[in-house]
């Protein structure tokens, strides 16, 4: 099978330019990156960028939006977001963008049963539009210290399963599972048939080997289950890294060495 690898964008900063940044993807040797929703940017211009690197657009991942927001027009400016993004993303050329909750909203509104009501209730909205347009969505499941709502793989499943869309599928971080998961593998397994993309880096969002986490197992499940999706790295460089170019350049490690692990490890199979 051949894998497609790739990378987040966002974790490069917000100093250097699109164009700088998928020129270092590319020389990383990833096959895509995953894109940041900012719209104020000219999708066409962005795609011929991709184009010219040789890098597929593997998924469009938002900048914050609380679609289960207790306030009507900010849940509903948060619904138009997305609306918005799927036709940003189509113009990309990406048929994939990610979902999820409000990163920073680690407390329930007001009520958790209008949370999810609310939550669900904007996810559909948001299917209704992907399905016109044959987008792909995968919901990701944050940490507890991201996000209140939707942490587990289990509780994913019940998000998918409730909204009930053809095109509503998960994405599992490697890092959001060494938090809130008692058996990462088992959530990996849990969602086979609905996992899409995965997010890889060690305990400490930094390259693999570099934290405790057993990834190996997990990219090993991954191949068991007949996982064909990206496999997306997404890692930070530590707090000691304060310069901008000593930051870049330790990102930019993280990935390389990363990519040779992983593909050390899926040669196997």
């Amino acid at each position: 099978m051949k894998r497609d690898y790739g990378l987040s964008l966002w974790t490069f900063g917000d100093n250097i330019s699109f164009e700088a940044k998928c020129k270092i993807a590319a020389d990383i040797g990833v096959d895509g990156v995953e894109i940041q929703g900012d719209m104020t940017q000219d999708p066409i211009r962005l795609r011929k960028i991709l184009q010219d690197h040789k890098l597929k657009a593997l998924s469009v991942t938002p900048i914050d939006a609380d679609i289960s927001s207790n306030d009507t027009a900010k849940r509903s400016e948060a619904v138009q977001y997305f609306l918005d993004m799927l036709d940003w993303a189509k113009a990309l050329g990406s048929e994939r963008i990610c979902l999820h909750g409000k990163v920073g909203k680690t407390q329930v509104s007001d009520d958790y049963q209008l949370d999810w009501d609310r939550l669900v209730d904007s996810a559909k909205k948001i299917m209704e539009k992907a399905e016109q347009l044959d987008i792909e969505v995968v919901f990701e499941v944050l940490n507890r210290y991201e996000s209140y709502q939707v942490t587990t793989a289990k509780e994913a499943v019940k998000l998918v399963e409730t909204v009930s869309s053809p095109n509503l599928f998960l994405l599992l971080d490697a890092y959001h599972m060494n938090i809130e998961e008692q058996n990462p593998v088992q959530a990996l397994r849990s969602t086979a048939d609905k996992l899409r993309v995965y997010h890889i880096a060690d305990s400490n969002r930094q390259a693999i080997g570099d934290g405790h986490a057993n990834l190996q197992e997990q990219v090993n499940t991954l191949c068991e289950i007949g996982y064909q999706g990206p496999i997306v790295m997404e890692m930070t460089a530590s707090d000691s890294n304060h310069e901008e170019q000593d930051y870049l350049d330790s990102v930019t490690s993280y990935y390389k060495r990363s990519l040779r692990t992983l593909k050390t490890w899926e040669s196997d199979f």
